[in-house]
């Protein structure tokens, strides 16, 4: 079974800075999102640092990771990372969906969030949201 929110659903705006608090984690010039655990006969065993760890599990529990097809949304998901304007006109749909398809590629790419984090897509998906967020209001919710 997919474990993921509804997208008719939009995140609340503690959900939102939930997720908002990760930006100047990623943003800083220090950050690495893997680390090195072992190195055995010449070969190098990484995971994922804990901010990383802590930003899926958010991501989860904020809502962001949506029920949806993401394997089929691929070559839309690749039209964001190739074209940054695209993304500086996404909606929180498109947010949602971005964020659900590095996490959930992630599991069959195993290396592929960190490399998101280190193209800096990550860090523009949450400016997006960051944009998206500051135009919130009570009545209006976000699109």
């Amino acid at each position: 079974m997919i474990v993921g929110a509804d997208e008719r659903i939009p995140p609340t705006p503690d959900e939102i800075e939930a997720v908002l608090e990760f930006l100047s984690v990623f943003e800083d010039p220090h950050f690495l999102p893997q680390v090195v655990v072992a190195e055995d006969q010449g070969w190098t065993f990484e995971q994922y640092s804990r901010d990383v760890y802590e930003f899926e599990r958010t991501l989860y529990q904020a809502g962001f990771i949506v029920r949806f097809d993401w394997a089929r949304w691929e070559p839309e998901a690749l039209r964001y990372f190739r074209d940054p304007g695209c993304l500086e006109a996404a909606g929180m749909p498109v947010i949602r969906r971005l964020l659900t398809f590095h996490i959930r590629k992630n599991v069959t790419c195993e290396g592929h969030l960190a490399e998101m984090l280190q193209a800096g897509h990550i860090q523009g998906i949450l400016r997006r949201l960051e944009v998206l967020s500051s135009g919130w209001t009570t009545n209006s919710g976000i699109s």
